[in-house]
């Protein structure tokens, strides 16, 4: 799933945290502004949880959608 994030919404990490001791909770961004989070389990599964476009971070720049 995370190379997918990158290869088609050329989306990366931004950032991670911890749900449980057993998931985490991962933020992908594009500088083309799209954005998406997820949940990954230690068995290795993962499920979208959000997705969206105008990423807006003060310590990450992306690009507002029709900017």
């Amino acid at each position: 799933m995370i190379k997918a994030l990158g290869d088609k919404f050329h989306e990366s990490e931004a950032g991670r945290g911890l749900i449980n001791p057993n998931v985490v909770l991962e933020i992908f961004i594009s500088d083309q502004g799209s954005w998406t989070v997820l949940a990954s389990d230690t068995k290795g599964q993962s499920c979208v949880l959000s997705v969206g476009e105008g990423w807006d971070s003060p310590t990450i720049t992306a690009a507002m959608p029709g900017a």
